[in-house]
């Protein structure tokens, strides 16, 4: 498209993130743009701020993990709550470990009519992949990949938004359809949530409460005790110092190695494997695919 955005000078970077992916994306955009001269406002959606310097800023920018074909809950309200404005840009960055393909093409599309309704302009939108944290993952170096080119990847999308060109996706008609249904995936969620229980492991140090993103868990008699507002994002069960936390539905959604992100960015600075490919057949096909972009 021939359309431009006015030059930015300030940006908000509004986020979601359960197991850290997306935040790493963001803290990347925020270095990024900041090395450009560009004003950074980083709003933690998961904190319950609110969006107070909307007019102080020329580009909102929302980042969310894609849970069952669409954002999550959390970012959806969040925009529902945005003060209302006239044509402002917006962009909306969605991270998956699967990357741009079927189921998750339409996985924006709910959050962008939100943001239109409010009178925002969208400009820009645009899939990160990081490594899955959910049911299986691509090889490990795979992973290492990923994580390796999130500052060129980053770097891509900062000069795109700044040409001041239009850049939007067209989903497919199929892809509309999961992102309607991946509403049920807030059942499952408090069904998954509610199955949670604690080991002879747990130390009642009450980190999985406080950390907690939906604010499900409550410490009760010592033990950690889990409501029905799970949002399934796997934190408190891959943050537990002493791995005390498992569920007693849907096993198969945690990872059996469980999840460091941090150890895996700390090995990506020195190890990647350009060469290496992933096993399997067609099922991270996304994946490569975003790694040769």
């Amino acid at each position: 498209m021939n359309d431009r955005t006015p030059a930015v000078k300030a940006v908000t970077l509004a986020y979601f993130s359960g197991t850290g992916g997306t935040k790493a994306i963001v803290s990347c955009f925020e270095t990024q743009f900041i090395k450009s001269g560009i004003h950074v406002n980083v709003i933690d959606i998961s904190r319950g701020n609110t969006y107070h310097e909307e007019k102080a800023s020329d580009l909102l920018i929302i980042f969310s993990p894609v849970y069952a074909f669409r954002l999550t809950t959390l970012v959806e309200q969040w925009i529902k709550n945005l003060p209302k404005t006239q044509n402002m840009p917006a962009a909306v960055i969605s991270v998956s470990g699967g990357g741009e393909i079927s189921p998750n093409t339409a996985c924006r599309v709910h959050c962008k009519r939100l943001l239109v309704k409010k009178g925002y302009h969208m400009i820009y939108e645009k899939m990160f992949v990081m490594p899955s944290n959910y049911a299986s993952q691509a090889d490990y170096q795979i992973n290492l990949q990923l994580l390796h080119v999130i500052p060129q990847k980053v770097t891509q999308a900062i000069t795109e938004i700044l040409s001041g060109k239009i850049a939007l996706t067209k989903p497919r008609v199929l892809d509309r359809f999961f992102a309607f249904i991946g509403k049920a995936e807030h059942f499952g969620a408090k069904i998954f949530g509610l199955s949670i229980h604690a080991s002879k492991e747990c130390t009642q140090c009450g980190l999985c409460e406080r950390k907690c993103p939906a604010n499900n868990i409550k410490i009760q008699n010592g033990l950690p005790k889990f409501g029905s507002n799970c949002m399934w994002c796997l934190k408190c069960i891959y943050d537990c110092p002493h791995h005390a936390l498992s569920p007693g539905a849907f096993k198969f959604s945690v990872l059996k190695d469980g999840y460091n992100l941090t150890e895996m960015s700390e090995q990506a600075k020195t190890q990647c494997d350009a060469e290496h490919q992933p096993s399997g057949s067609m099922l991270w096909q996304g994946v490569m695919d975003y790694l040769k972009e």
